[in-house]
């Protein structure tokens, strides 16, 4: 009988340490696993990268905004799809994507980047706060497929919420793409030879952002008849500004171009 609890033990333990290195690997390794690429038929190359949005600001996630930046400087795109709405943009001149897309948009500006804008929601009796669907990933691939033909040749970079990334990689295989590896994925989140420092206009477009999730978009619900008060309660206009002072609070690691709020 003691033989057999000692040998249980064994297994369990064993089963364990494997578990714990695998996810000691996991963390180490974890941005490996955010970037894909995919060959079009036509030769256009797509690259895919995954991101964490605020959680880039956690020393946990390991994957800071820093090596985001990097990896776009090294991939080298001709063009980056973000995951903001294009009709937020052209109707309101705001970056409504999540903080690592106003990050992305911004760096993308200064070293003259094209940059598309691929999201997809609406708010409807239907909507509901931080999910997804697959309508929504539908749209995005179908963006994502009529913008790519306007950079016929060009590296594309799509940057969406690692959320989407399985999705959004189905769907070009699915449509024709063939999965490529990347040699040295690694090195894709390397430093580059100077120091780090945001880019410039982050804090204006973060601001415009805050200003129309606070302000903006509470007004244009409110005062629409047709959805029900639930989905309005998740609207609320920002009366005593709480919600823009807690957001403009990144501002300060922009301003002091700080990598982690902790």
């Amino acid at each position: 009988m003691k033989k057999r609890v000692k040998k249980a033990v064994k297994i369990v333990s064993g089963i364990l340490a494997i578990v714990v290195i695998t996810a000691v690997i996991l963390y180490v390794n974890l941005k490996n696993f955010t970037v894909k690429k995919v060959l079009m038929t036509d030769g256009q190359e797509i690259y895919l990268m995954g991101t964490f949005h605020t959680e880039h600001f956690r020393r946990y996630a390991n994957y800071s905004m820093e090596e985001m930046i990097n990896a776009i400087s090294n991939i080298k795109p001709d063009v980056v799809f973000i995951e903001a709405r294009e009709n937020s943009f052209a109707e309101y001149g705001v970056v409504d994507g999540p903080i690592d897309m106003c990050v992305a948009y911004c760096y993308c500006m200064d070293n003259g980047i094209p940059v598309e804008m691929i999201d997809h929601w609406v708010i409807d009796n239907d909507f509901k706060a931080n999910s997804t669907t697959n309508e929504r990933d539908d749209h995005i691939h179908e963006n994502i497929m009529e913008k790519r033909i306007l950079y016929e040749k060009q590296k594309v970079l799509v940057i969406c919420g690692f959320g989407h990334l399985s999705a959004q990689t189905g769907r070009l295989l699915e449509s024709g793409g063939h999965r490529e590896t990347i040699s040295h994925i690694s090195s894709l989140f390397d430093k580059g030879a100077s120091g780090f420092t945001y880019p410039g206009q982050i804090c204006d477009v973060w601001e415009r952002r805050v200003l129309f999730y606070g302000h903006t978009i509470p007004e244009i619900v409110q005062a629409d008849d047709s959805l029900d008060e639930d989905v309005k309660a998740l609207w609320a206009e920002d009366e005593n500004n709480s919600f823009y002072n807690w957001q403009m609070e990144y501002c300060e690691l922009f301003r002091n171009n700080k990598l982690y709020m902790d």
